[in-house]
């Protein structure tokens, strides 16, 4: 009777036993489940953080650090997009709070929608608790007023571990994003369009088109600044109403090539008509039917493309010629970019140099009276080009040094070889190479070098050769035409390696037509600016005319039967400001 006994009595310690275990068992799989719904939603607050937070730099201003007002704005409207489950009547914040000049001093205004409250913040300083979490590295993070943040805080009510005792905790998702964006910063665009307002910006006509290629991990992108708002003025564009136009011919197209592969890199055609600015026109920005008409040009291996390809997607601010000023003519302040050519004085505020402390004016100077600019020998050149030879010449003729071509009605080339090896080069007029003509400048250059050009343009004929290495050409007036045409013309120019005006070819700010035309012995390497041209055009001419060149220009028209395709090249280019963000905590 006893084992009886103490057999019913052990099992029911067991049951106690057996009970409470059971209760542990599923209080832990009840604390399991909020953990993991804990987790799934700290998950989307971080995802929201890092969307808003990237999404309200994007407006802040890259120089002064202005416009983080509609950078809380947007920032804003981000969490409430992304955050599903906020529920009742949201507290916005008080974006007036960053509104004025950044100090470098941290502000901050608060928001709450349901169980959420938000702090948006705008500068973050390097000592602030949310760039802490690693040292800071001034080439990545950038300055204070470059950043903007966001913190997530949201208190959850378990709903299976208040079995344990677990009735609530408390989660936060913080992001900090910059734009990045200061000079020698930003993506590599072969082709800027700086048109602010009008149509034409880029066109693919007579059977020409344009391709912007990937190179190595680096997308095609293109930009547009026109905001299309004078599109439809028939006295400015005729009968095209688009800024970007490959003007429904199966033979014309424009495009941006992504990077290939499993994991591929986009391009970008971006345009400033789309941005929702004010006065932008989106629906003059570019044709609807020039990214719905398939063609299949010839490629290796075949592909289908449109028209235009991408699709063109938005910019949130005019890039302006800024970043070119920035790093050859750096000031404190510079001329308005003109609305209307006629009216040089009323346009677009360009932002001043934001380092003039380490950068100067560098073409001011090269064009200052007593140096390349003015009248008179230059400073430094002893070697008067009248003097020796007349201002039309036949060659073969070969000099080295610096040189003062005192030919104000222009110097010309009639035939032969003509050879300036090792020097600078100013010229009083223009340059004209005539056909069957050549004319060398540097050669086999063992340095970088200036071609000045005080009155008048650059003018290459049919079947004739130019040749221009490591060269820099300033025009004063005017601008160029570099024919093509049968026969074995050949252009090739670069542009110099280091100094003042590394990677830069041509300065040109004439309101003037410009003109290069396409030959399989074109090569042209380095940065065309010309902010002024009306418009800048490249000749295909029947076959593929390839270039590593890099065209900031206000208007750009590919033509003639031919394919232009551009490459970018990171060494031989000036990074542009476009996109530049990225989140840095």
């Amino acid at each position: 009777m006893r084992r009886i006994s103490s057999f019913q009595g052990d099992r029911g310690v067991s049951l106690v036993l057996i009970a409470l275990s059971l209760m542990m068992l599923v209080g832990a799989a009840a604390l399991a489940v909020d953990l993991a719904a804990l987790r799934y939603d700290l998950r989307a607050e971080q995802l929201a953080a890092d969307a808003a937070a990237t999404a309200g730099a994007i407006q802040i201003d890259p120089v002064s650090g202005s416009d983080a007002q509609s950078g809380c704005q947007v920032a804003w409207q981000y969490l409430l997009l992304n955050l599903e489950d906020e529920g009742g009547t949201p507290s916005p914040p008080d974006c007036s709070t960053f509104a004025g000049v950044c100090s470098g001093s941290f502000r901050s205004t608060t928001a709450s929608a349901g169980p959420y409250d938000f702090v948006i913040g705008h500068p973050v300083p390097d000592d602030h608790e949310w760039m802490s979490e690693q040292t800071i590295n001034d080439d990545i993070d950038g300055a204070a007023c470059q950043r903007l943040g966001v913190s997530i805080e949201r208190t959850r009510a378990f709903t299976f571990g208040r079995v344990l005792g677990f009735d609530d905790t408390t989660t936060t998702a913080r992001s900090v994003a910059r734009i990045a964006i200061k000079p020698g910063e930003g993506e590599l665009v072969p082709l800027l369009l700086l048109e602010p307002i009008s149509c034409d910006a880029l066109i693919a006509s007579g059977q020409g088109a344009i391709t912007v290629e990937f190179f190595n991990d680096v997308p095609g992108i293109i930009a547009v600044d026109s905001d299309g708002s004078k599109t439809s003025n028939p006295n400015r564009c005729g009968n095209n109403q688009y800024t970007i136009n490959a003007n429904d011919n199966s033979l014309n197209w424009i495009r941006a090539l992504p990077v290939p592969g499993s994991d591929p890199v986009p391009s970008a055609i971006l345009s400033y008509a789309l941005s929702g600015a004010a006065g932008a026109v989106p629906a003059h920005a570019y044709d609807p039917a020039d990214v719905s008409s398939a063609i299949t040009p010839n490629s290796d291996p075949p592909q289908t493309w449109f028209r235009l390809y991408p699709q063109p997607t938005p910019t949130t601010r005019r890039i302006t010629r800024a970043p070119i000023d920035w790093r050859y003519n750096c000031k404190l302040s510079y001329p308005a970019y003109p609305l209307d050519l006629a009216s040089p004085g009323v346009g677009i505020p360009i932002d001043p140099c934001p380092n003039t402390a380490t950068q100067s004016a560098y073409i001011d100077q090269l064009r200052s009276p007593g140096q390349y600019g003015g009248t008179g020998n230059p400073t430094g050149f002893f070697q008067r080009w009248t003097d020796t030879y007349p201002c039309s010449v036949t060659g073969p003729i070969t000099e080295s040094g610096n040189w003062w071509i005192d030919c104000p009605g222009g110097f010309i080339v009639q035939a032969g070889v003509v050879t300036f090896q090792d020097g600078d080069l100013v010229f009083d007029g223009p340059v004209d190479v005539r056909s069957f003509g050549e004319l060398h400048v540097n050669p086999s250059p063992s340095a970088d070098h200036i071609v000045f050009i005080r009155s008048g343009g650059l003018i290459k004929g049919a079947q004739s050769t130019l040749t221009m290495r490591q060269t820099f050409v300033y025009l004063a007036t005017g601008g160029i035409d570099l024919g093509g045409g049968a026969g074995p013309d050949t252009l090739i120019w670069t542009a110099p390696l280091d100094g003042n005006f590394e990677d830069l070819a041509l300065w040109a700010e004439a309101p003037l037509g410009f003109n290069i035309g396409g030959q399989s012995g074109n090569s042209l390497e380095g940065t065309f600016f010309t902010p002024m041209a009306i418009p800048f055009s490249l000749t295909g001419q029947g076959g593929q005319f390839q270039t590593h060149a890099q065209f900031l220009t206000r208007r750009l028209e590919v033509k003639g039967q031919g394919e232009v395709r551009m490459t970018p090249d990171p060494d031989r280019s000036t990074r542009i400001p476009i996109r530049g963000v990225m989140l840095i905590r």
